[in-house]
């Protein structure tokens, strides 16, 4: 799945970016780098008895749906990807800074006195973990689901056939508000006594009256459930048609992680894998999409059955259903047909994505060794329920902003987030639905792995991109650009981390693993690993791999196990302290008097005092400026380096590919400096995020960053542009109600006006296919830092633009637009909602809601405020308006006393999942310690046990900010005060 996090997520040191925006003791190893980075069993077709316990009754009172929460704009992941994720409730109260700093204890306790850490073992279906006992097995699934949109309910049965391993005397299995209505073992009708549900664990045991023996039996269930009205189960979607306007209702899915027990009752853990077959009964005007083809369409009263083909042995969280007045565009590829499906009138806006997906799935054919083995790959857009996307095997769905491209209204950046999140979602295909991780404490395995080969094919058939430059950029969790490392390494170096593989043994905990350090920070070891082996040699290993466990689950002992005969070389050794402990080290240079290049390694941290001692086996890379690139595999807490010219610069971590920082002494960092201009963008890049990350952490004064920024050759490279833009905006937040903000903010627009000026408003003959997102990014910048030129020139764009909207380049509506509603009176702020409400484009109701988010004007604020409690917006985006506000307006205060006031309301919108991180995101931008203390109490008298984790979070990005800000003030004033303004 693609996450599209969401303006709750809390990043550490994050800039608040407007919307749209060894030597002796070690074993040495070097190696030559020449560069940087680097059979379907039958179906079950029996039917129920007749005297099914339950009597077929309607059941009881169902409870109130909770609504769903996603932040506008946030539609990538694995960054930002938010993941749609479901907890249960508990009733006791808690107090998360306790509960947060026992796990915590413990992880480290296991740490630390473990003998030697290596990676885990390889696949065992019995020693896999999960509720479920492994004596009996699930092989093929019969459902028939009947939805009753009116009432939002729906019924179900289904026939399971079982293969019973050994004596049983009970069947166990998952279901979540579903009320079972009748079932029937073998055709023999099981009394209602011998139902037992346990909602807590989410279980339903039914209990035999005598002992089942081990051979294949079948299971009968009639059941019934609620149509949802968030992206959790079964859920309907409300959205306005294109062209006529008028009100449409639609039906999806969504069962990652532990949601398709709402559907139906099953063996919902990864490991349990099987056959599914599903009939659904549908409207005749409606189209029906599932993972398979329909293998047969009949009419019936009150509307169609559509059945479709069994598919092939999967887990049951990648079952997919979709219904609706839909259309779709299609082709082929090979054997494949491959269909983008939308809402009437807006499929061809999927031309692009159809395009795109024949280029992914050709290259992802060859790359795997393994053909794609289903008949179809439809890519489906919803108008709502969810703001990310969700690899469903052959049916992947995607939020609609994540899937349509309008040549003449969209951004170029919309176009690069289609073609990354397609490509990270086709991973799937292979590396999670024909290869499953075993149990959710290997998620890691599906989303990094995806995180790194959507990255990987995106760079290769768009090279103009510079995908893997600008992951390297500390993004705020918010903004539509990509997955990127320095996000997750920010997070990593905090007290609230966590491994890569951690343990999972609830719900819960499953759900609260679709993380950044799942995502990004898996996504960056692997490639670091891929640059240490080899590309080739990478690849030979992920082959093995896919062959050796397709239709099968893994863990990472497998993958690793592949690697190692691929390479020969002891790949597990090396990955096991960056996947099974936290953090990542810093590297530190120091020249010493003989000459030679000492190199240390420690842990890195910020705002984490007492943290313990950790090491890696880090494959470093350096190189002697204007020398090749060498890699040095660092076994123990130090090595040398020899050989290097004392005059001749040395730069570590080569094109920044490596998941480690660099802390040079003085005179190699004069070196560097002085050879700025020899140095790759990507290496300039990496320099400024680790100086950046250095001053954050306090091993540096902030004059070491803005020394090298403005050493820095004049350019227009996007990415050590943004970098630096990333910076001043976070800066700029935390200065608020500074009495030096002003001079700061001076300082900040000579640093990025020069730039501006060279592109310019208007688009040029032959720019560089990154000077559109750039322009975009300086305007956005230039406009929150109070540059009255850029502010004028935003509002004349905005007049010209509501009489021709083509006169304004798509790449900068979203810039233009939130410089406008920043600084709007209510005559604009009343325009641009209209405009808002008016359009029926996703992508456009986006960018004019996300402009009203950015209102200053405290009257204004309240209006925008006010719009999460109405149905203008999916449920998805109208509750995400309130943390948007407390990012975008300057008034987080104003936006979390409106959500304390109207929480209920807005928690009924609101996934479960979210509805834990809701209240600790709307703290995120605060930077007063008596913000922490508020937002723990708050917790302790009103969160669940579940949010802990989040809040923990909230109260460490507070703590780190208010502790940063009286560091920083007094070395930006010594700085700004040497300069001429």
């Amino acid at each position: 799945m693609f996450s599209a996090k969401g303006a709750f997520s809390s990043q550490p040191g994050a800039s608040p970016q407007k919307c749209g925006r060894p030597s002796n003791q070690a074993l040495k190893a070097r190696f030559n780098s020449a560069d940087g980075m680097i059979d379907m069993a039958p179906r079950v077709n029996r039917a129920f008895s007749a005297h099914a316990f339950g009597g077929g009754a309607n059941p009881g009172a169902l409870p109130q749906a909770r609504g769903e929460y996603c932040a506008c704009g946030a539609t990538h992941v694995e960054q930002r990807s938010r993941r749609l994720r479901r907890s249960n409730f508990r009733k006791r109260c808690f107090n998360p800074e306790i509960r947060a700093r026992l796990l915590l204890l413990v992880g480290l306790f296991l740490i630390m006195f473990r003998p030697g850490m290596t990676a885990e073992n390889p696949f065992s279906f019995k020693d896999t973990p999960g509720k479920l006992p492994k004596e009996v097995v699930p092989t093929d699934y019969s459902i028939r689901i009947i939805p009753n949109i009116d009432a939002f309910t729906f019924t179900g049965t289904e026939m399971v056939k079982l293969n019973v391993r050994s004596p049983v005397h009970q069947l166990v299995l998952n279901a979540v508000e579903l009320e079972i209505t009748e079932a029937s073992l073998d055709g023999q009708v099981l009394p209602k006594s011998a139902l037992n549900i346990d909602k807590e664990k989410e279980l339903i045991t039914l209990a035999l009256t005598s002992e089942l023996s081990p051979r294949d039996h079948t299971l009968a269930l009639g059941f019934s459930g609620k149509i949802n009205q968030q992206g959790q189960g079964l859920f309907c979607m409300r959205y306005q048609e294109q062209g006529s306007g008028a009100q449409k209702i639609m039906l999806g899915t969504q069962f990652e992680a532990t949601d398709a027990r709402r559907f139906f009752p099953c063996w919902d853990e990864p490991a349990f894998r099987a056959h599914f077959q599903l009939t659904v009964v549908v409207p005749e005007n409606w189209l029906a999409v599932s993972n398979m083809p329909v293998d047969s369409e009949k009419k019936i009263d009150g509307g169609k059955e559509v059945r479709f083909s069994a598919t092939p042995p999967m887990s049951s969280y990648l079952n997919v259903f979709v219904a609706g007045e839909l259309d779709l565009i299609q082709s082929r590829v090979g054997p494949t047909q491959i269909r983008v499906i939308a809402t009437k009138d807006k499929a061809e806006l999927g031309r692009y994505a159809l395009e795109a997906t024949a280029q992914i799935l050709q290259y992802y054919n060859d790359y795997f060794g393994v053909q794609y083995p289903l008949p179809k790959l439809d890519q489906i857009a919803l108008p709502g329920g969810f703001g990310g996307a969700m690899e469903n095997w052959g049916g992947i769905t995607y939020y609609e902003s994540g899937l349509l491209f309008d040549p003449k209204n969209s951004s170029v950046e919309t176009k690069q987030n289609i073609y990354e999140v397609l490509a990270h979602e086709m991973a799937h295909q292979w590396f999670g639905d024909l290869v499953t991780m075993a149990w959710w404490d290997n998620l890691w395995l599906n989303e990094g792995f995806a995180s790194w080969m959507g990255s990987k094919c995106t760079a290769r058939f768009n090279p103009q991109w510079e995908v893997w430059l600008r992951r390297n950029l500390p993004r705020d969790p918010t903004r539509r650009v990509g997955i990127a490392k320095e996000q997750a390494m920010e997070g990593d170096a905090r007290s609230t981390t966590h491994p890569i593989h951690q343990p999972i043994a609830t719900e819960a905990e499953a759900n609260s693993a679709f993380d950044d350090i799942t995502y990004k920070k898996g996504q960056s070891f692997l490639r670091m690993l891929e640059s240490f082996l080899g590309e080739d040699v990478f690849r030979d290993g992920v082959r093995r791999y896919i062959a050796a466990h397709k239709y099968s689950n893994s863990t990472t002992a497998d993958l690793w196990n592949a690697l190692s005969e691929a390479s020969k070389k002891p790949v597990g050794e090396i990955a096991a302290g960056w996947t099974e402990q936290p953090g990542f080290p810093v590297v530190k240079v120091k020249l010493e008097a003989d000459g030679k290049i000492r190199l240390t390694q420690e842990r890195f941290t910020a705002n984490f005092k007492n943290a313990p001692p950790l090491q890696w086996k880090i494959p470093l890379t350096y190189s002697v400026i204007g020398q090749a690139p060498a890699t040095l595999l660092i076994m123990s807490k130090t090595d040398t380096l020899e050989n290097i010219p004392a005059d001749r610069a040395l730069k570590l971590n080569v094109r920044g590919a490596g998941n480690y920082r660099t802390e040079y002494d003085e005179p190699s960092w004069i070196l560097l400096l002085q050879a700025l201009p020899k140095l790759g963008v990507e290496d300039r890049v990496n320099l400024l995020s680790d100086a950046w990350a250095l001053v954050q952490a306090d091993r540096a004064p902030v004059s070491l960053y803005f020394e090298l920024v403005e050493k820095l050759p004049a350019s227009t490279e996007i990415a050590e542009r943004e970098q630096i833009i990333n910076v001043l905006d976070f800066i700029n937040g935390l200065l608020v109600g500074n009495p030096e903000r002003g001079k700061f903010q001076r300082y900040a627009r000579s640093l990025l006006r020069p730039t501006f000026d060279t592109l310019g408003w208007e688009p040029k003959a032959h720019e560089p296919a990154t000077a559109a997102n750039l322009r975009a990014s300086l305007v956005n910048a230039l406009g929150d830092l109070n540059h009255p030129e850029i502010i004028a020139g935003c509002r004349e764009r905005f007049a010209k633009y509501l009489a021709n909207p083509a006169s304004l380049a798509p790449d900068l509506r979203p810039a233009v637009f939130a410089i406008v509603g920043g600084y709007a009176d209510e005559k604009t702020w009343t325009k641009l909602h209209e405009l808002g409400l008016k359009t029926t484009s996703i992508e456009e109701k986006q960018n004019y809601y996300n402009a009203l988010a950015c209102a200053t004007d405290p009257k204004l604020v309240a209006k925008t405020l006010a719009i999460a409690l109405t149905d203008e917006l999916p449920t998805s985006r109208a509750t995400s308006l309130v943390p948007k506000v407390a990012r975008d307006s300057g008034h987080s205060e104003v936006a979390w006393e409106f959500a304390k006031a109207n929480m209920r309301a807005l928690l009924a919108k609101t996934d479960a999942a979210d509805s834990n991180r809701y209240a600790p995101s709307l703290f995120t931008f605060f930077s007063d310690d008596s913000r922490a203390d508020e937002l723990k109490t708050y917790a302790k008298n009103n969160l669940p046990p579940e949010s802990a984790p989040e809040v923990a979070k909230t109260v460490d990005e507070i703590q780190f900010r208010a502790e940063f800000k009286k560091r920083l003030a007094s070395q930006l004033s010594t700085w700004i005060g040497q300069k001429d303004l």
